[in-house]
């Protein structure tokens, strides 16, 4: 009886942590090349398609990672509009310290960009809007710390097309290795029931002593 009593409270507390975290955070084309992303919506674009689509890498292109994919507005590295792309990636964050929350990842893009986090500028940047800098050539790392709130949160990726010369004018963005690590808020019961546990193995260790 007594190890059912301590099985039911370490089941009961480690449920607690397995309910609770970062969830929502995918990397960029998912669903295959000619394919509506279903997470990264693009939510403003300078005119034309507004969907995101998983697209076939332009030969200058750094090569995506395993299990993600160049995404932009047309289905191939064509010529685009010169401007501004947001392409928005909801996630959600729960029973969680936020000052613990940390997303990192790899991005990339076609011409320059910036990452906001929920509508606030993260003060990370790639490139300019006035020249071609070659972003698209390298995957850089990024790290998020703050920003974060409960529930939904989101994350955005801007792009700006720069105007080019011949041969097309493509934009797109790459991310990839998207991830998250926090600190979990234990549940009142589960606090509850691990004080329990301490005590009742106590007890039973006097139990034994006696």
């Amino acid at each position: 009886m007594k190890r059912l009593i301590l099985v039911a409270i370490v089941c009961a507390c480690a449920n607690s942590a397995v309910l609770a975290g970062v969830t929502g955070l995918y990397d960029t084309g998912t669903a295959g090349i000619g394919n509506a992303d279903p997470y990264y919506m693009l939510t403003s674009v300078p005119s034309g398609a507004s969907t995101a689509i998983g697209i076939e890498a332009h030969p200058a292109w750094v090569a995506a990672p395993t299990g993600s994919l160049w995404i932009g507005p047309t289905t191939s590295s064509v010529t685009d509009p010169v401007g501004w792309y947001h392409y928005e990636l909801d996630f959600n964050i729960e029973d969680v310290i936020l000052s613990s929350v940390v997303v990192t990842g790899k991005w990339s893009v076609d011409n320059s960009g910036e990452i906001w986090l929920n509508g606030v500028y993260a003060g990370i940047a790639k490139g300019n809007t006035s020249s071609d800098t070659r972003e698209y050539l390298t995957l850089d790392d990024f790290t998020l710390t703050t920003g974060f709130q409960d529930g939904l949160n989101t994350l955005e990726f801007r792009v700006y097309n720069i105007a080019g010369g011949g041969g097309g004018n493509p934009t797109a963005l790459l991310v990839s290795d998207l991830a998250a690590t926090a600190t979990v808020v234990p549940a009142p019961g589960a606090v509850l029931l691990g004080s329990l546990g301490v005590g009742l193995a106590g007890w039973m260790k006097r139990r034994r002593m006696l």
